[in-house]
C-alpha cells in the first residue's frame, strides 16, 4: 500500500463532522436538514472506506494465510481501534452509567453488542465499532477466499447491494429479548441492532472490496465523471430511498482518492483543516455522542449552543488523539 493518503485522512474527517452534527443537531431548513439529518449514512463510508484500505494492503500479504500474518494483522486492528474504545467504556461505566453489570462491562470491553440486547450498549455509537470489529476477524479469511478463487469484483459489488437491500426487513436477532430502552430509528437503513446492524456492515465491506478490486478505467477528464459522482451523492440525499447508492457511490470517490489523479475534490480534503480531523476523527466519533448525552447547555441559543459543544468535542478528541491514539499500544507489532 501507498504511504498515508491525505485527503483520504480527510474524507474521514468529513464523514466524522457529518455524524457528529447529525447527533447534535436539527435544523429546520430542509436544504440543510436533507442533509444534516442523513447523516447516519456516513457510517457506512466509513466501513467502505475501511474495507477498501485493508484490501488494497493485504491482498498481496493474505493470498497465502499464515498464522503470523493474521495474528499481526488482528494486533494491528487492536492497536488501532481499542485504547481510545476501552477508555470510554471504563470512563462511561465509572462516571456516567447508571447501576452497570458486570456482564454489561464484558459484552462492551469484548466489542461484542451487536450480538445482544441493544441495551447492553453503554453508548449508541458502540454498535459500528462492534460490527467493524466482527468485520476485522473475518477479514483475513473473507479476502482469502476473494483471492484464492478469484471472485469477480462485480459479483462482490452486486452481492453487497443485495445485502444492503434486505437489511431493513430482516427481523431482530440478538440474545435476550428484554423490552427495549432506546428508541428504534424509523429512518431509511439507519439499522443499528443486532445481527441485521452486521449485515448492513459486511454489506458496505464487500463493496468496499469489490470496488478496490475493480480494473482503473481511463478515461479523457475522468475528474468530470468524480465531479459527477459527488453532486449526485448530494442529490440522493434529498431522495426518500436514494441512501440504497451512497456506500457504492462513495467507494467510487475513495478509488479516486486513492489513485494519482489530481481534482478538486482531493484537494479541498488535503487542506490542513480537514486533514486535521482527518487525524482526529476515530476519537471524535467515540467521544462525541459521550458529551451528547449529558445535554450540557453553555448559552440559551440552541444552534450556538450545539456549536460550541462540538467544538469542546473536537477540543477533547485532539488530546484524545495526542495523549491516546498516538502513545498507547497494546501490542508491539
Amino acid at each position: 500500500m501507498k504511504n498515508e493518503i491525505k485527503s483520504l485522512t480527510g474524507l474521514r474527517g468529513i464523514v466524522a463532522l457529518w455524524v457528529t452534527f447529525f447527533h447534535f443537531s436539527y435544523f429546520r431548513n430542509f436544504w440543510i436538514q436533507s442533509v444534516n439529518g442523513k447523516g447516519y449514512v456516513a457510517v457506512d463510508i466509513f466501513f467502505v472506506l475501511s474495507a477498501f484500505l485493508l484490501a488494497v494492503s493485504y491482498s498481496g500479504k493474505f493470498q497465502h494465510l499464515t498464522f503470523d500474518g493474521v495474528q499481526r494483522f488482528y494486533k494491528k486492528r487492536v492497536n488501532r481501534i481499542y485504547p481510545v474504545y476501552f477508555f470510554s467504556v471504563v470512563f462511561i461505566i465509572l462516571f456516567i452509567a447508571k447501576n452497570p453489570t458486570w456482564f454489561q462491562f464484558l459484552v462492551n470491553a469484548a466489542l461484542l453488542q451487536c450480538f445482544f440486547n441493544p441495551n447492553y450498549s453503554l453508548n449508541e455509537i458502540y454498535w459500528s465499532l462492534s460490527t467493524e470489529w466482527i468485520c476485522y476477524l473475518i477479514f483475513p479469511f473473507m479476502l482469502w477466499i476473494i483471492l484464492r478463487y478469484k471472485i469477480n469484483s462485480w459479483f462482490l459489488i452486486i452481492l453487497g447491494l443485495v445485502l444492503r437491500g434486505i437489511v431493513p426487513y430482516l427481523p431482530d436477532m440478538y440474545f435476550d429479548d428484554a423490552p427495549l430502552e432506546i428508541d428504534r430509528s424509523s429512518q431509511y437503513l439507519d439499522v443499528v441492532f443486532g445481527m441485521s446492524s452486521l449485515v448492513r456492515t459486511v454489506s458496505s465491506y464487500l463493496l468496499g472490496i469489490g470496488v478496490a478490486f475493480l480494473p482503473e478505467i481511463k478515461i479523457r477528464k475522468s475528474n468530470f465523471i468524480i465531479y459527477g459522482v459527488v453532486i449526485l451523492s448530494f442529490l440522493l440525499l434529498y431522495t426518500a430511498r436514494g441512501l440504497f447508492f451512497i456506500p457504492l457511490l462513495s467507494a467510487v470517490i475513495i478509488k479516486h482518492l486513492y489513485s494519482e489523479k489530481r481534482s478538486l475534490v482531493k484537494s479541498f480534503l488535503e487542506t490542513k483543516a480537514v486533514y486535521f480531523l482527518g487525524n482526529i476523527s476515530y476519537s471524535l466519533y467515540i467521544i462525541h455522542y459521550i458529551v451528547r448525552r449529558q445535554k450540557i447547555v453553555i448559552v440559551d441559543s440552541y444552534h450556538l449552543n450545539n456549536f460550541l459543544l462540538i467544538g469542546f468535542c473536537i477540543l477533547l478528541s485532539y488530546f484524545s488523539y495526542l495523549l491516546i491514539e498516538k502513545r498507547v499500544k497494546i501490542f508491539k507489532t
